[in-house]
């Protein structure tokens, strides 16, 4: 009798064990979701360029080399980027054309005629050590490169609208170096709108 009741809890406490793994489990997937939503998908909507489009935007892996004979750029108006005049028209044509995925970190350099959005000149946020024409840097033609994701077109940031929508709204840049650039890439866009007279960095 004494070993029925042992085979018994045995098996009764491995019962038990199996279940509380299977409801720990749940709970880790439950809770990674809540706090990681979009973990999995690093993409934005974006209308997806023909097969043409593409191949009439060939790189010019040479910065040295002439930017006359480059691809003309075609913008696509969202919600604080430039164009919004054709806002309506485009949105018509988004509708009748598939849009899929846009792969932002898949892509290529392509040459940019329309140049830089700042100089080293324009922008007052570029520290000393990372001015590479006060340093004596000889070429220009690493300003004219813009990233081109797969089978999407990302338009240019509009300043005076990314301004309006950020209003009275706080943002928070957490990283290393990287994310300093992107900080600094922001405030020199946005500062041919406004200028910005603080800059708060947390070591």
């Amino acid at each position: 009798m004494v070993k029925e009741m042992r085979v018994d809890s045995n098996v009764l406490k491995h019962k038990h064990l199996v279940v509380k793994l299977g409801v720990s489990f749940l709970l880790v997937g439950f809770a990674f979701r809540l706090l990681y939503p979009d973990s999995f998908r690093f993409s934005t909507d974006l209308v997806e360029t023909s097969s043409t489009d593409l191949e009439e935007t060939t790189t010019n892996t040479d910065p040295s080399l002439p930017l006359a004979s480059s691809p003309t750029q075609t913008l696509l108006p969202f919600d604080f980027f430039e164009d919004q005049a054709q806002l309506s028209h485009n949105e018509t044509e988004d509708s009748e054309s598939k849009t899929e995925k846009c792969e932002i970190f898949r892509g290529y350099w392509m040459a940019d005629t329309s140049g830089p959005r700042y100089t080293n000149e324009s922008c007052q946020v570029i520290e000393s050590h990372q001015n590479c024409m006060k340093n004596g840097r000889p070429d220009s033609g690493y300003l004219y490169w813009r990233w081109h994701p797969k089978d999407c077109e990302i338009p240019r940031l509009s300043p005076q609208r990314f301004l309006n929508l950020m209003r009275n709204k706080s943002w928070a840049f957490i990283g290393d170096s990287i994310s300093r650039n992107h900080v600094q890439s922001l405030l020199c866009i946005l500062s041919q709108v406004k200028l910005f007279l603080k800059f708060i960095q947390t070591k």
